[in-house]
């Protein structure tokens, strides 16, 4: 449970009292979640893209 708590403090997009302190809800946890995916996938095509113009 506290990796997926606190998976958006440690990737930066919140800063640990805010898991706690009343700031983000247990939606917004679930939204930091959806983005962290979306970022993750953009990056991973972003490094595929990258390694095919790498290639002859």
């Amino acid at each position: 449970m506290n990796e997926f708590v606190y998976a958006p403090v440690m990737t930066g997009i919140w800063q640990q009292h805010q898991v706690w302190d009343g700031t983000y809800t247990l939606d917004d946890l679930l939204d930091a979640h959806e983005m962290l995916e979306v970022r993750y996938e953009n990056e991973r095509r972003a490094y595929e893209a990258a390694e095919r113009r790498r290639q002859p």
